[in-house]
């Protein structure tokens, strides 16, 4: 990656898919921008081995607006980049049983509501019955009542994405300086006017500093916001596993399932790769504890959602990925009061690559037309104020009434 460059119109922090991909946005769009990453491209949450979900079905419907937007870009980028991103459109599967104390109708009616609202919301849905699930999928346990079957879900080779738009970004003119960890903001007023690196080194601002480092956000962002835009998150590190295939059996789908915390996915050499489950103890972002109540946990649901697994072998084990979460685990993004000029976004709880596009064309749109498109909204740090509560009680009793 380039190094030398010491200002630019637009700064973001963070080389991973949001840093990436909005480097390659803006400069596709004419903007002077430089990319500064702690480390090298894609050594965060976005990579590691495996492949991630590249999914709408069983998202928050706040996230549903945006995901619409990130799957045609994930298939637009696959063919227009050279050599790809490393997306393969397989379709997503979600599955339902009936667990213990709950009614098969209310089951059915949920997921008549799911696909129902996923379709409004920009992402075709349709219900499916146990029968059309097993045709999909006849390794699936005969347990499940039905599935949501998303066909432009899919699938993504996280790191080799995030270098891909990396590579790209550089075409069009970005300058990325990887080793340049960023330890402070620099203000003068309520502008954010350069960021110093590790070395000493400063960047200047020109106009705009994003800041989308993922777990580094808060800490950077700590002596700039105000008691009440701080929104409390914690870290976690979540498990994949990676099991062999004997028999060659063949998973079609991303699979996910409603009241298990579990995805499965074929690799393209035949292993199936199981996530999504239980996370691992961490301390400073390193495993502090052996993982083997946390392998149990998620093998049993893997072994009970698709039973040829009982029969398969580890490869390996990985957890080295740090993510932040958010109390209703969908992203934080906004600006400080404070600092005008800074644009930041984090807490992506683990599933943040799949909507990474749809939340950086969002992210360009902002900065080219100087206001926040709706779609953000919902992801404010303001929505954990009462502030912002009982503001948002006023202008509905006031609309209630003015009708």
């Amino acid at each position: 990656m380039t190094t030398g460059a010491t200002a630019a119109d637009i700064v973001i922090v963070g080389g991973g898919i949001y840093g990436t991909s909005l480097a390659f946005e803006l400069g596709s769009r004419g903007y002077s921008v430089i990319l500064l990453e702690a480390h090298e491209i894609a050594s965060g949450a976005s990579g590691g081995p495996g492949e991630r979900g590249v999914r709408a079905n069983g998202r928050d419907i706040r996230e549903l607006p945006v995901i619409s937007q990130a799957l045609e870009r994930w298939q637009k980028f696959e063919s227009e980049i050279e050599g790809g991103v490393g997306y393969r459109r397989v379709g997503g599967l979600q599955v339902y049983d009936a667990p213990y104390g709950y009614r098969e109708h209310e089951i059915r009616g949920r997921m008549e509501a799911q696909a129902a609202i996923q379709t409004q919301l920009g992402t075709p849905t349709s219900v499916l019955s146990r029968d059309e699930v097993l045709e999909r999928e006849p390794e699936m346990t005969r347990s499940i009542i039905g599935g949501l079957y998303c066909p432009n879900d899919g699938v993504g080779d996280h790191t080799f994405a995030t270098r891909q738009f990396a590579t790209a970004a550089e075409r069009v003119g970005v300058t990325i300086r990887s080793k340049a960890r960023v330890i402070e903001i620099i203000k003068q007023g309520s502008t954010a006017k350069a960021v110093r690196i590790e070395n000493g080194e400063v960047i200047t601002v020109g106009s705009k500093l994003f800041l989308l480092c993922n777990a580094g956000v808060p800490k950077l962002l700590s002596p700039i916001l105000n008691p009440h835009e701080v929104p409390h998150v914690w870290n976690l590190m979540p498990q994949m596993m990676y099991v062999t295939n004997p028999e060659n059996r063949t998973v079609n789908h991303l699979l996910s399932h409603a009241h298990r915390r579990l995805a499965v996915k074929q690799l393209p050499d035949g292993t199936v790769m199981l996530s999504g489950g239980v996370s691992v103890t961490h301390e400073n972002g390193r495993v502090a504890q052996g993982s083997l109540s946390s392998t149990a946990i998620n093998l049993t649901d893997a072994i009970a959602t698709l039973p040829f697994l009982d029969r398969s072998e580890f490869l390996k084990v990985d957890a080295t990925r740090v993510e932040t979460v958010a109390l209703d685990a969908v992203p934080v993004i906004g600006q400080p009061e404070a600092a005008e000029n800074i644009y930041f976004g984090y807490a992506w709880s683990g599933h943040g690559f799949a909507i990474s596009l749809g939340f950086t064309k969002l992210f360009a749109d902002w900065v080219a037309s100087g206001r926040k498109p709706p779609e953000l909204e919902p992801f404010s740090p303001t929505r954990f104020t009462l502030a912002s509560t009982a503001s948002k009680s006023a202008t509905l009793q006031s609309m209630a009434l003015s009708a």
